[in-house]
């Protein structure tokens, strides 16, 4: 019987707490020149708690804390705009963000000082996908390549990864920071091995239709 009671007690308890879905957003911040491509990634929130938001040509900073906003950058070309921003995830570098463009370039930048660190090239399209590992930055284009840049470095490129056909549209490293996820426009997850990255490599990926190495995610 004690059983019993406590079981019902349990189920009033859980209905008089019940499960609230927020229908509306807390807040709306306009975003006028926000380009509609579902390819890119164009937000970005970083461990000091303000959101980067990329508009054409720009990149504007949003503190949550005090809501102030700030204007970061510009592009200066009228046919370039950004494609990407991506905060930097180790403690020691969080005031940094990476900006791909349309131009097939990445600039790293110190949001606190507003200036511009310095550009990485390696792409010859634009770079639609950013993912940091430390002082690791990954970065995906429509070139299809994945290339793996050490930012401490003057020469930066350490490694490439090819394994999709088409426009790489999502990177993310796991927090572990030993396996890269890529997601391409042809449909292919690939995972890649952190360990794989030794300067001056190209890694491929074979994705077999015929032994069942390929594995498909439904």
């Amino acid at each position: 019987d004690s059983l019993f009671m406590a079981e019902n007690r349990l189920r009033s308890v859980n209905k008089s707490i019940g499960r609230r879905i927020p229908k509306t957003p807390s807040r709306i911040l306009d975003a006028p020149d926000l380009v509609d491509d579902y390819y890119l990634n164009l937000v970005s929130w970083g461990s000091n708690n303000t959101l980067a938001v990329a508009l054409g040509q720009s990149v504007y900073l949003w503190e949550a804390a005090s809501g102030n906003i700030r204007h970061l950058l510009m592009l200066k070309n009228d046919d370039d705009f950004v494609t990407s921003v991506s905060w930097a995830t180790s403690q020691g570098n969080k005031n940094y963000i990476a900006v791909g463009t349309n131009h097939n370039e990445v600039q790293l930048w110190d949001a606190v000082a507003e200036k511009r660190l310095r550009s990485l090239d390696g792409h010859s399209a634009r770079v639609g996908a950013l993912s940091w590992n430390q002082h690791w930055l990954s970065s995906g284009g429509r070139d299809s390549q994945i290339i793996q840049h050490d930012v401490r470095s003057r020469n930066h490129i350490v490694s490439t990864y090819v394994g999709h056909t088409q426009e790489v549209c999502g990177l993310k490293w796991n927090d572990e920071g030993s396996t890269l996820a890529s997601g391409g426009n042809e449909n292919l997850l690939c995972l890649w091995d952190a360990a794989m990255s030794h300067r001056g490599n190209s890694h491929g990926y074979h994705r077999s239709n015929s032994n069942g190495n390929g594995d498909t995610i439904t």
